[in-house]
């Protein structure tokens, strides 16, 4: 199925990043148009495109459901308005590995050939020591990736993927700008790959003839006023200056859709009609619950007609890949979601056999005609996976294997049955990022309800993932981070040593450059961090984390694509040459923390009016942004620094305390100062150091508000009383509460908050009450608290009565909790009664509170 929508491209012709959403675009039968007459440094400065993007990037794709940026994440898209695409591979393994690739070429392929090629065109300064990093980092990843396609045509599967279309896009800047054959020479499967892949009709047809650069461009000496992305290279020996056309396609498919055009007869409508009726062979198969060998398989052989169909057997030519069942079975099930074009002429039956690895997937299939239609050999790529036989149903032997394959008989050549799936009818199933289509299953005994509980119920299985990383590595932490919401159990690897470990032969084979951290699975290896946790993220069904709609899967596709390129890389320019892991240069530290705060001021934009970058609740977008986010804060962002984006403030800290995100990352405690230059370049290792502490802590110093005198009161006692109290509450709780209090202990506190005109949404007000009780969790101990969201329409009030030990605001809680600031307290003074009646009301959530409505109530306790 694809979804039809008018989706609009904004970026200039020959813009690379587009390239990919236009190419994934051919392979999906999507449509997506270039806009009209788009100029590079005008188009992409106007109020209606920075209200798009705020940061001017392009390109920028306009959805029915609003825009998305980041041309990854825009691809990604794309790709998924088709269902069950085989750009996004066959299995959870699969999707991992096309990830993985799609970060490996945009981190250490695109962002490196951006260095060579950027600040040679004027694009940024130009550094010779930048310059040589960059080709000696290129030169590394383009190693990695020669190796892994010397066994390889494809980075994942036997097919095109999604990774494919946008690592060779990624390269195309490369071979056409600065990587002359002599360069690439030395890659030679890198070069037959991407010479195949820019070849291929879907490709060529948005690339055009693709020259290779004869030589590397020399510096200009003038940035010029803005860089003119939108020319296409123009080749040295060819005056001619038109790159291929693109607009006519998605103009023409425009035409097409509003006006389209009869569809060709497909040559099996044309065939001569036959006796067998499909529509009442599946009929009778679905209606048969008893003796389905005398009435089902007897009324199928009665309806059989030899001449107008033909029946045809297959067997999955590479079945010693199929070492994980459940992998085995979604691929399956994506091989029957595909075959969806042939429903009205075909009827199968897929059987996966044995009790333990390697499975065995065999098929029986019933065509229209003669031959296996032609149309599906075309547009399914999975029958190329399988060797089919015809039935020749004068042999009683194979006409027995048919009716034993109809029926699920049990043992099937002598083994068990894990599975037997049929291809006849389709339930539409609304989940996680996607829409997907799901074949019913007769596992044995299940009903399909039974069938996705235990589809959920697998995903939740405790399996041997271990992640290869040192302690106090925050790419690590944002596959544990998404581990804890999901419910996944992930082992960080046992006495890792980042310098040591990764340089082992074992580990080289997992990820061939040595970049922490590696994730082993019982799949095999995955890495590349944010690929990690997308996989970790995936293994629960229908993951919160992943969005609830296609446009929240692409918009947290697109803050995690933000997040890596805007934040994490700029972060890392500031904070790894002053760490000794590259060469400082003072020059590019000013750019990378101009670039900084630019996407800083986007992302401050983006939270004044969201709780989260994406909907009401934590998505995998958060857990990423926060990780790179926190080597900021740790290391260089200081509070004079951070100041300038209160929104990021507030959201960072919000984050870092809620129990998923605090059990991992612990206590966090903000930089007071830049990270000094460091004169000798220190070891890797130095910042593992840290985590040594967190192996061996110190002894905690008292807290002073252990050391005051005993109180009478015993705050659990309140507690209780509060929670267990269901009715007379004002007699019973209340009343219960000024016996117990004690003034000289505990002291009593109303809070109003400061801002609250922009209190305009109410979920949002919430949220942000919310957020504040868990960033208090530190004070549980010594604290009660009661607040309230007043009003029955906007602004919002939010009021608030607290009660902590001692007689003022304790002063750890005023320095950890950065919420505190944004309220103003007051010391409740009891011997007024209209205070002390006032408190009574905050206790028992009265209603109306001051003469409005009580929208929301929330205990501290």
């Amino acid at each position: 199925m694809v979804r039809r929508s008018h989706s609009v491209l904004h970026a200039g012709k020959g813009n690379k990043n587009a390239y990919k959403a236009l190419i994934a675009a051919e392979y999906s039968g999507v449509q997506v148009k270039l806009v009209e007459e788009f100029q590079m440094g005008v188009s992409n400065k106007t109020p209606e495109f920075l209200k798009m993007n705020p940061i001017g990037k392009v390109p920028v794709l306009e959805t029915p459901e609003g825009p998305v940026f980041e041309s990854n994440a825009i691809a990604r898209y794309v790709t998924r308005l088709k269902a069950d695409n085989p750009l996004y591979g066959a299995s959870l393994i699969d999707y991992a590995h096309i990830e993985q690739w799609i970060d490996f070429g945009s981190l250490e392929i695109d962002a490196n050939i951006r260095l060579w090629f950027g600040p040679r065109m004027g694009f940024a300064v130009y550094l010779p020591p930048a310059e040589e990093a960059a080709i000696s980092a290129l030169k590394r990843g383009l190693g990695a990736l020669n190796t892994h396609l010397a066994s390889n045509t494809y980075l994942v599967g036997h097919s095109v993927t999604l990774a494919d279309i946008i690592m060779t896009c990624n390269l195309y800047m490369g071979f056409i700008r600065v990587m002359t054959k002599k360069f690439t020479s030395e890659f030679p499967h890198v070069e037959r790959y991407f010479w195949t892949l820019v070849n291929q009709p879907n490709f060529k047809k948005i690339l055009g003839d693709v020259k290779q650069t004869d030589s590397v461009p020399a510096v200009k000496s003038n940035k010029p006023a803005q860089p003119k992305e939108s020319a296409k290279p123009k080749p040295k020996d060819e005056p001619k200056k038109e790159a291929p056309k693109e607009a006519p396609k998605p103009k023409a498919a425009e035409e097409e859709e509003e006006a389209p055009k009869p569809k060709p007869k497909n040559p099996l409508d044309l065939l001569p009609p036959s006796k067998m009726i499909l529509d009442e062979w599946k009929r009778l198969y679905s209606n048969t619950k008893t003796n389905f060998r005398e009435v089902a398989i007897k009324g199928f052989w009665d309806m059989y007609d030899p001449e107008g169909y033909s029946l045809w057997f297959c067997d999955y030519k590479y079945n010693d890949e199929n070492t994980v069942s459940f992998v085995t079975l979604n691929k399956v099930g994506g091989f029957l979601q595909r075959m969806d074009l042939a429903r009205k002429y075909a009827f199968g039956k897929m059987l996966i056999i044995g009790s333990e690895p390697p499975y065995k997937v065999k098929g029986l299939w019933l065509f229209r005609g003669q031959e296996i239609p032609k149309f599906i050999m075309d547009e399914c790529y999975d029958m190329e996976l399988y060797e089919w036989t015809k039935v020749d149903i004068s042999d009683e032997a194979q006409k027995e294997r048919v009716s034993q394959m109809i029926e699920d008989q049990e043992p099937f050549e002598g083994e068990a049955l894990l599975d037997a799936k049929c291809f006849k009818l389709l339930v539409f199933v609304e989940g996680g990022a996607c829409f997907n289509y799901f074949t019913i299953s007769f596992i044995k005994g299940f009903v399909l309800q039974e069938v996705l509980a235990l589809q959920s119920l697998c995903s939740r299985i405790k399996m041997d993932h271990i992640l290869h990383a040192n302690k106090g590595n925050r790419n690590a932490y944002k596959t544990l981070i998404a581990a804890e919401y999901t419910g996944v159990q992930v082992t960080l690897v046992d006495n890792f040593k980042l310098g040591i470990s990764n340089k082992t032969p074992e580990f080289l084979k997992m990820n061939p450059i040595g970049k922490v951290p590696v994730l082993e699975t019982p799949d095999g290896p995955v890495f590349e961090s944010n690929a990690i946790a997308r996989y970790v993220t995936r293994l629960k069904a229908d993951n919160p984390l992943c969005g609830a709609s296609l446009i929240d899967c692409a918009h947290i596709e697109q803050w995690i694509d933000f997040s890596s390129m805007e934040i994490n890389v700029n972060i890392k320019s500031w904070v790894g040459p002053r760490a000794g892991l590259g060469v400082y240069l003072p020059l590019a530290e000013e750019a990378a923390i101009s670039a900084l705060k630019r996407a800083l001021g986007a992302l401050n934009a983006h939270l004044a009016s969201n709780t989260y970058l994406v909907g009401q609740s934590v998505s995998l977008a958060d857990i990423i942004m926060i990780c790179n986010l926190y080597l900021g804060f740790v290391y260089a962002m200081t509070k004079s620094f951070t100041s300038e984006f209160p929104h990021v403030e507030r959201y960072f800290w919000t984050m870092v305390n809620q129990p998923n995100f605090n059990k991992i990352l612990g206590d966090i405690r903000q930089a007071d100062s830049v990270l000094p230059v460091q004169i000798e370049s220190p070891k890797e290792t130095a910042k593992p150091k840290a985590a040594e502490e967190e192996e061996a802590p110190k002894s905690k110093p008292k807290n002073p508000l252990d050391l005051l005198p005993p109180s009478k009161m015993i705050l659990d006692e309140w507690k209780r009383l509060y929670s267990n109290t269901k009715t007379n509450f004002r007699e019973v709780a209340v009343k219960g509460f000024w016996d117990m209090y004690d003034p000289e202990g505990y002291s009593l506190w109303f809070c109003d908050y400061k801002y609250n005109d922009e209190n305009i949404v109410s979920f949002v007000t919430m949220n942000k009450v919310s957020g504040f009780l868990q960033r208090m969790d530190l004070a549980r101990k010594y604290a009660f608290g009661k607040m309230l969201v007043i009003g029955s329409e906007r602004p919002f009030k939010v009021k608030g009565l607290w009660l902590f030990r001692g007689q003022e605001i304790p002063q750890f809680i005023i320095n950890e909790c950065y919420d505190m600031e944004l309220y103003d307290w007051k010391k409740v003074d009891i011997s007024d009664e209209s205070q002390k009646e006032r408190v009574n009301q905050m206790i028992e959530d009265h209603e109306p509170f001051e003469g409005e409505a009580l929208l929301d109530a929330k205990c501290f306790k």
